[in-house]
């Protein structure tokens, strides 16, 4: 075999996860990563690159290797077994959110903002369809990631968004006055609402959320003009913290951003 590759740090993602557990694998079958390739050729062609940005973590494997590696492997399921755990009902989102989606769930808090739409997990179905161009797949899938609203262990979530979102309408009045009415009505002690008025402040830089996992470790996600990125490192997650910190200073009050909702609500999209 060749020269062993650097060492992975499989806490940093799902993929980062499962690239390490099929390099182990892989290596403890005294595989070369050409001689993996050959031997799943029949079944599945990935080439050399493809398996070695899997293992490093750099790319999302799909259900197929996980199965064909098992066999080859002869691990009796396990990589299909993780795969599942870790991707399964991401499929439908994008690639650069599934790292997010995946530890969505396991949230014990959120905290994030807004500047062009309506969160995601506060979204109701006509809304999604508008956004996602009314992809019936996609739609489900970001209704599907709101169950954790309705659980057992329902996350404490802090959304700050701007006020332009309420003014920024789908083409049909009855699409946003039923939002607006949904954040009215999911507004508790454990989903807290706040609007940014319109003016500059920090928020301009764009979307981004953080979340907090059971033992006190953040993660963070940060959207772009085309894609997103999650990230667990701690300076970038200080930033996020502070900034989220300084958006809200500049926000409404729960109460007035729920009057202000509920003002648009009936005066806009009446």
């Amino acid at each position: 075999m060749g020269q062993r590759p650097n060492d992975l740090r499989p806490w940093e993602s799902p993929n980062a996860l499962f690239g390490s557990e099929l390099r182990r694998y892989r290596e403890a079958a005294e595989l070369s990563i050409a001689a993996f390739c050959e031997l799943i050729q029949d079944s599945a062609p990935y080439s050399k690159s493809t398996i070695g940005a899997v293992e490093r973590g750099e790319s999302r494997p799909d259900r197929i290797l996980a199965v064909h590696a098992d066999r080859v492997l002869d691990t009796r399921e396990a990589l299909t077994h993780l795969w599942d755990g870790l991707f399964k009902g991401t499929n439908a989102v994008p690639a650069w959110f599934a790292d997010w989606a995946v530890q969505e769930p396991k949230f014990d808090a959120i905290r994030g903002y807004e500047p062009l739409v309506v969160p995601g997990l506060l979204q109701v179905p006509a809304y999604a369809a508008h956004l996602l161009d009314n992809d019936e797949t996609a739609v489900e899938a970001r209704l599907a990631r709101q169950d954790i609203l309705t659980g057992d262990t329902t996350p404490h979530l802090m959304y700050v968004i701007d006020e332009s979102v309420l003014h920024r309408g789908t083409g049909n009045p009855e699409v946003m006055r039923d939002q607006l009415q949904h954040l009215l009505a999911l507004s508790s002690r454990r989903i807290r609402i706040q609007i940014a008025p319109l003016r500059l402040h920090e928020g301009t830089r764009g979307a981004f959320a953080i979340g907090t996992l059971p033992d006190g470790d953040e993660v963070g996600y940060k959207d772009n003009a085309i894609s997103g990125d999650t990230t667990t490192d701690r300076l970038e997650i200080k930033r996020l913290t502070g900034l989220f910190a300084s958006i809200q200073s500049t926000a409404y009050p729960v109460d007035q951003s729920l009057e202000l909702i509920a003002k648009v609500a009936k005066e806009k999209w009446t």
